[in-house]
């Protein structure tokens, strides 16, 4: 597929400034792209490669200068978007998967929508619904009182447990383990333990992407609940009852104890540790393998470390950190003095 940057710029409402006729059939890295090569400028740490790319089109802003002159651009209010949106239109993987396959279990009283695909070997249990669109992929499972809604693509070696609920737009990558049961078992007086059933459920809204190899635990009673636009990555685990807000990130290896709370439009950077039944504010950001050990109330804070503390607060403490060394020396010194002037 050729697409000329005229063409380009009226999809990202942009205006070229060059050959508004060339064309390209790929995307690329500004570092890496080819004469035929459409990419994006956003960041100006990569802007020296302005002047050494041999790429057909490049995708800027206002804020970006100095344009030599043999290059051309597309300038528009957000770069990184407009490239999303092109890759979407015109490169995005279009997956050939349709129909239900011989090999699929399906129970007689599942309903599958229109449109939908069901992969080889994949188990649809008692009662399960599934919407218009989606997709449920080879050697996956879908066990009973399930309901998956529209254009949601669960992907291969998925395991979704009984009566668990999956919006549309949703993406469960291969691997994920959705109503597992939660880690609760009560220690008995000769120091074995009994499990506690867990007849909640999970909640996942609409337009959420789940992460290979994530686990998001069904709650001892009610339901732990992913909200609208979560953007849950590989190897997460989201223990039984939390209940995360609207389009909040969540990173690799980050793991989230029991009954907390996550507001709405959160970060949380890879390895986060969330304790047990926390209240995290709306549009918090928490830096990389920090450990949050007590409810953060103010909302729009940045934090990092463990325990965490505010963002400029704990790079304080790591300048004081990195001087301990000097310190000990210094008061070892006076240690010294004081010793000599007492002889």
């Amino acid at each position: 597929m050729k697409l000329t940057a005229k063409k380009i710029a009226e999809v990202v409402n942009g205006s070229v400034k060059g050959n508004q006729f060339v064309e390209v059939n790929t995307v690329a890295k500004i570092e890496d792209a080819s004469s035929n090569s459409l990419c994006f400028l956003s960041n100006k740490k990569y802007i020296h490669h302005l002047k050494s790319t041999s790429a057909g089109i490049v995708l800027v802003d206002d804020s970006i200068k100095d344009i030599p002159d043999n290059l051309t651009i597309i300038r528009c209010s957000h770069p990184y978007v407009a490239f999303c949106q092109i890759l979407i239109q015109y490169f995005d993987y279009k997956d050939p998967n349709h129909g239900i396959h011989s090999t699929a279990v399906i129970e007689p009283t599942a309903k599958i929508g229109k449109n939908c695909h069901i992969g080889s070997h994949a188990y649809i249990g008692s009662n399960v619904t599934i919407g218009d669109n989606s997709k449920v992929f080879a050697n996956s499972s879908v066990y009973e009182n399930t309901t998956i809604g529209n254009n949601t693509s669960i992907r291969s070696n998925v395991a979704v447990y009984y009566n668990s609920i999956i919006g549309n737009n949703c993406i469960i990558h291969s691997g994920a383990v959705i109503g597992s049961d939660g880690f609760g078992h009560a220690p008995l007086p000769d120091g074995t333990y009994i499990k506690i059933p867990q007849i909640g459920n999970v909640i996942i809204h609409d337009n959420v992407e789940v992460g290979s190899n994530t686990s998001i635990d069904r709650a001892n009673m009610g339901s732990t609940i992913i909200g609208k636009g979560c953007r849950i990555d590989n190897l997460v685990q989201i223990a039984h009852g939390v209940k995360i807000g609207e389009n909040t990130v969540i990173a690799g290896q980050a793991a989230i104890a029991g009954s907390s709370k996550i507001g709405a439009n959160c970060v949380l950077a890879g390895q986060v540790g969330v304790a047990g039944h926390l209240t995290i504010a709306d549009n918090t950001q928490i830096g990389g393998q920090a450990g949050i050990n007590k409810d953060i109330k103010q909302p729009g804070g940045i934090y990092t470390g463990t325990p965490h503390l505010p963002f400029k607060d704990e790079m304080k403490s790591r300048v004081l950190w990195r001087n301990l060394p000097k310190l000990e020396k210094r008061i070892k010194t006076l240690e010294n003095i004081l010793k000599n002037e007492e002889s």
